[in-house]
């Protein structure tokens, strides 16, 4: 028995598009319905300037329209004027149908590009 069978591509979805980031937001909720098992996410943050941090977090809702944040979902909140890549997992089959991210931006003056990518895999037709 050979494994390409039972092989599934990982589908890319973009949380947080890499962009400039000076203020703090709810980015768009992702449906999430035809995805299952774990998902990784991906923080890409730059260095913000003096005294610049950002914290993320996953938040998840069933509507898309209500959303509460994710136990045990969010990055280390980086440190000033320091970038920061680090990845979590969410397992897709213990949250709501959608998810997103939210960035707070605290500290000084100053922005910097900061992206979430996520790596998931669809489920079987």
């Amino acid at each position: 028995m050979g494994i390409g069978n039972t092989r599934r591509t990982l589908t890319v979805l973009s949380f947080a598009p890499n962009d400039v980031v000076a203020a703090t937001g709810n980015e768009t909720g992702i449906d999430l319905q035809d995805y299952e098992g774990d998902m990784t996410l991906i923080l890409d943050a730059e260095a913000g300037g003096s005294g610049i941090t950002y914290a993320v977090k996953v938040q998840d809702s069933s509507d898309n329209s209500t959303f509460a944040d994710v136990t045990d979902a969010a990055f280390t909140t980086t440190t000033a004027n320091t970038a920061l890549v680090e990845s979590l997992v969410v397992n897709t089959d213990e949250i709501k149908r959608y998810a997103r991210v939210v960035i707070t931006v605290a500290g000084g003056t100053g922005t910097g590009a900061v992206s979430v990518t996520g790596l998931a895999r669809k489920k079987y037709a």
